[in-house]
Order: structure tokens, then C-alpha cells, then sequence
């Protein structure tokens, strides 16, 4: 019996975790083409005036890139966050630092509806998938163990999670600010070898839960 009862209250019976793909990061994107799959189709943009939709499509889908390629530390954040308020103090002390980007901005790159239209289905088809995979490849936190299933026929692989060392890590605060995502380390009793899930999207919650739940099972375990 757990001799803190407010704490059998609160924690939950059991916990499932489901780590995804690095495919979720790519919804500003998607949502990016379907905003200017509208705009043109509404505007009637063509070759010969193409708008901005087709240059600020493509720095927003480079810059998604960017976040699935690399981590964005706090560090390179603060670096990055400094130099667009340096370029911007610059172009106003100096105006052709304002001039040479507004020209950068005003070069005609034209994508029609159909392009939008193709991109953002099938980068979404792409993250359904990853999400309907993660239904298949989970791990959950139940009767004193944690299980790890894959595969539609639901193979297990189990661990005691009493004692269980857990660690969060937010290295990348770009993909933590587009999902609340992170990395769990989980480090069972008795296993040399940590256990790895990454993209556990409200990685904070998750985290708070799992202390609970653990906290909850280490008190049972001692008082067996």
C-alpha cells in the first residue's frame, strides 16, 4: 500500500509515451504552402507577376529544414536572435542594408496553386503516416514495468520501473517551441544501456507524470 494517499490520487495508473517522427516539424511548412496555395489561386498571380508567396514560401520551408538538420541550442538561438537585431539596427543607421534586402525580397519566384496544392498533401500524407507508425511503436509504464511495443502483431520488450533513472532534455528549443518536444533518457534498474525516445511531444507533462507514477511504484516496491 502506498502510505501517501494524496499521491495514489494523483498519479495515473499507467502511462503511455509515444516518441514521433521528425516529420511533425514540418507542419509550418505545410500550413505555409496551403496560405499561399490560397493566395495565388485568389489572386490570380502569374509569371509575369509573381507576388512574394513563391521567395517567402521558400525561406520558410528552407528554415523548417533547418530545424529537422540541426539543433538549435540556447546558445545559437541567442547567437541568431542578435544578429537579426544587429542586421536590423544596420539597415536603419545604413539604408542600403534596407534597400539590398528589399531587393532580395522583390525577386520574382512563381510557383502556381497546383505546386501548393501537391506540396502541402504530400508533406501532410507523409506526417499521417509517422503519426499512425507511432500507434504501432510506443512505450508504456504500467504494473511495476516499462514495455516497449512495436509492430502491428505488438512485440514487447520489458524492464522493471521501479528505480528507474529518467532524465529530460530539451536540446533544441526551436523544435521544443513548435511541438513542447524533447528527449527522454530512461535508464532502467540493472540495465547498462539508456533508452532513448526522442520528439516525446509535451515533453514536460509527460515528464511530471512519469515522476509521479515512479514515485508511486518506488513507495509500493518498499513497502513489498
Amino acid at each position: 500500500m502506498c502510505d501517501n494517499p494524496d499521491m495514489a490520487e494523483k498519479a495515473p495508473e499507467k502511462l503511455i509515451i509515444r516518441p514521433l517522427s521528425d516529420a511533425i516539424y514540418f507542419y509550418p511548412s505545410i500550413i505555409a504552402a496551403i496560405v499561399c496555395g490560397i493566395i495565388v489561386q485568389t489572386t490570380n498571380a502569374s509569371p509575369t507577376s509573381p507576388g512574394q508567396t513563391g521567395l517567402i514560401f521558400t525561406l520558410i520551408f528552407f528554415f523548417n529544414l533547418t530545424i529537422v538538420a540541426f539543433n538549435y541550442t540556447r546558445l545559437s538561438s541567442i547567437v541568431i536572435g542578435l544578429l537579426v537585431v544587429v542586421i536590423s539596427l544596420l539597415s536603419t543607421i545604413y539604408p542600403a542594408v534596407g534597400e539590398a534586402f528589399t531587393m532580395f525580397m522583390e525577386q520574382p519566384l512563381y510557383m502556381n496553386a497546383t505546386f501548393y496544392w501537391i506540396f502541402a498533401g504530400g508533406l501532410l500524407l507523409v506526417v499521417v503516416v509517422a503519426l499512425v507508425k507511432a500507434r504501432f511503436d510506443y512505450w508504456e509504464i504500467k504494473n511495476n514495468e516499462l514495455v516497449h511495443y512495436t509492430g502491428l502483431l505488438g512485440d514487447t520488450e520489458r524492464w522493471p520501473a521501479p528505480n528507474m533513472r529518467v532524465t529530460k532534455e530539451i536540446k533544441d528549443v526551436m523544435e521544443y517551441m513548435l511541438a513542447r518536444s524533447g528527449r527522454l533518457v530512461l535508464i532502467p534498474q540493472r540495465e547498462h544501456r539508456a533508452l532513448i525516445l526522442d520528439n516525446v511531444v509535451g515533453i514536460s507533462k509527460i515528464e511530471t507524470k512519469m515522476q509521479r507514477l515512479l514515485n508511486t511504484l518506488r513507495v509500493d516496491h518498499a513497502d513489498e
